[in-house]
């Protein structure tokens, strides 16, 4: 099945952070936090959890929030749990270990971990263990990939009690996503720099070497890393992109590559260029791009 790429003309409003929707039937939603998941590296690993009512079994979407693979917290991605939920989802946001401490791929074993986790208990949890998805935003979205290309050959299984489960995902969506740590792009302006030094305490250089532990932009270690690296022609998953092409952080060239990888290798695809977008957008444009996700979830996990 070949891929196609579509543009949305959408002027958008550009944030450093996706910004929530608000369904107000929603609020009500409950949401199970700080279960479980696993152990490493001396830190219990957690996961918040909702489900909709009833015995299930329901298709599972698993969220990875955004902050440089090294702040942030699942509770970023609440807002996401209480919206699938209420179209019949079991909605899983992903605590993971974070940089400086914890360098890659710990936080890409700790996502797989969590999948386990989560066939392991499929029936206290009415989760389908065959229709298990995952979607993330920035640094989150990464991992959500990282689950659809990669197989245990690829060596990134991490240190796991569960590894008669299998971690792997039957679609993945991308907002915003770095998927070549071997790109370089072009220099930030000093505002975007100030801005970045105000978030992290660190520049943008150092956010990426502290999760990398690369030593140059030379380093080997960068390609290995690049979710363009597992890309092939074996199981992977169905992907959905969405990129602003005026995105300073993470260029719209990462999903350009990505997008090409996966149409060589034969995976079936469709990226969505946010057009005026950034590293994130709200509205109107955000409306829009959460009704694409949702569709392709139903295609895919559903069958609709």
């Amino acid at each position: 099945m070949r891929s196609h790429c579509c543009i949305l003309m959408i002027t958008c409003t550009f944030c450093l952070q996706s910004i929530s929707l608000h369904g107000q039937s929603t609020d009500k939603i409950a949401i199970d936090k700080d279960i479980i998941y696993g152990h490493a590296g001396g830190v219990d690993l957690k996961l918040d959890i909702g489900k909709p009512d009833g015995p299930g079994p329901f298709p599972v979407v698993l969220f990875f929030h955004g902050g440089g693979w090294q702040q942030g917290d699942k509770s970023h991605m609440h807002r996401w749990i209480r919206q699938f939920v209420a179209k019949g989802y079991v909605g899983v946001s992903v605590g993971y270990r974070f940089a400086p401490r914890f360098k890659w791929p710990s936080q890409v074993e700790d996502a797989k971990q969590a999948v386990r986790y989560l066939r392991a208990h499929a029936d206290s949890l009415h989760i389908d263990p065959k229709r298990i998805s995952a979607m993330g935003e920035s640094a989150g979205a990464y991992l959500a990939l990282m689950l659809g290309v990669t197989a245990p050959k690829d060596s990134l299984e991490g240190q796991t009690n569960l590894p008669q489960y299998s971690s792997k995902v039957q679609a993945v969506v991308s907002y915003f996503s770095a998927t070549d740590f071997t790109l370089r792009g072009p220099p930030l302006t000093p505002a975007l720099e100030a801005a970045i030094q105000q978030y992290y305490k660190k520049s943008l250089k150092e956010v990426r070497a502290d999760f990398t532990g690369a030593s140059s932009l030379d380093d080997p270690i960068l390609k290995k890393i690049s979710v363009l690296h597992y890309v092939d022609k074996t199981d992977d998953a169905s992907v959905l992109i969405f990129h602003g092409d005026q995105d300073p952080y993470a260029s719209i060239e990462h999903a350009y590559r990505l997008h090409t990888a996966l149409d060589s290798a034969h995976v079936p695809n469709q990226l969505i260029i946010v057009k005026g977008g950034g590293h994130g957008w709200i509205g109107e444009l955000e409306s829009k791009t959460t009704m694409q996700m949702f569709e392709f979830f139903d295609r895919r996990m559903k069958g609709r």
